[in-house]
């Protein structure tokens, strides 16, 4: 119950930290980010990526994503459902609304993707820290997801400004091994 308490507090900071960066801070740092990206080699050798769609202060990797496609990557985006399982669908038409009202692939109009295909997968966060430990929203949708991802680079994207001091972790909790904010590239 502890863990929990603490997640929630630095969730609550982190979450304030980001959304007090304005429209035109959180624009140029998502710009910053995508280059950074874009030089990975985990996504310069790429064939299938899972991105996700941005929701309210998140960092916008949408001009990452039209470099992919032009490069011949195939770009899925994650599909939730109630029961807390998450799925990658190569979009077949328009986004659509999905569980908590963030634009999602139809799937009924897409294509699935085994974990198996995927090269990497891009993780938003809510906040992180300096070890490269990931806070979410607490509904454990990239972790169950991740597990199931047996090769794929998982690589985090975040402002600085989500960097926290320390993430309470949990035993299913997971750390990452590369991070890209606006400001480098991460690794341990």
């Amino acid at each position: 119950m502890e863990a929990k308490r603490e997640k929630d507090a630095c969730r609550a900071l982190a979450l304030s930290r980001r959304r007090a960066q304005s429209a035109g801070e959180r624009h140029a740092h998502s710009l910053a980010l995508c280059r950074l990206l874009e030089s990975l080699p985990e996504l310069r050798d790429a064939k299938a990526v899972l991105g996700y769609i941005p929701a309210g202060s998140e960092c916008d990797l949408r001009p990452l994503y039209e470099t992919l496609r032009r490069g011949g990557v195939t770009l899925a985006f994650p599909v939730t459902a109630a029961d807390g399982i998450m799925e990658a669908y190569v979009p077949g038409d328009d986004l659509v609304p999905g569980l908590f009202g963030v634009p999602e692939p139809d799937p009924r109009l897409s294509r699935r993707l085994e974990p198996e295909a995927l090269d990497a997968v891009l993780v938003p966060c809510v906040g992180f820290d300096g070890a490269l430990r990931r806070l979410g929203h607490g509904m454990g949708f990239y972790d169950r997801y991740l597990a199931r991802c047996g090769r794929a680079a998982a690589i985090l994207t975040a402002f600085e400004t989500q960097r926290l001091a320390c993430v309470p972790t949990e035993p299913h909790d997971r750390a990452f091994s590369v991070l890209v904010t606006e400001r480098g590239v991460f690794r341990k």
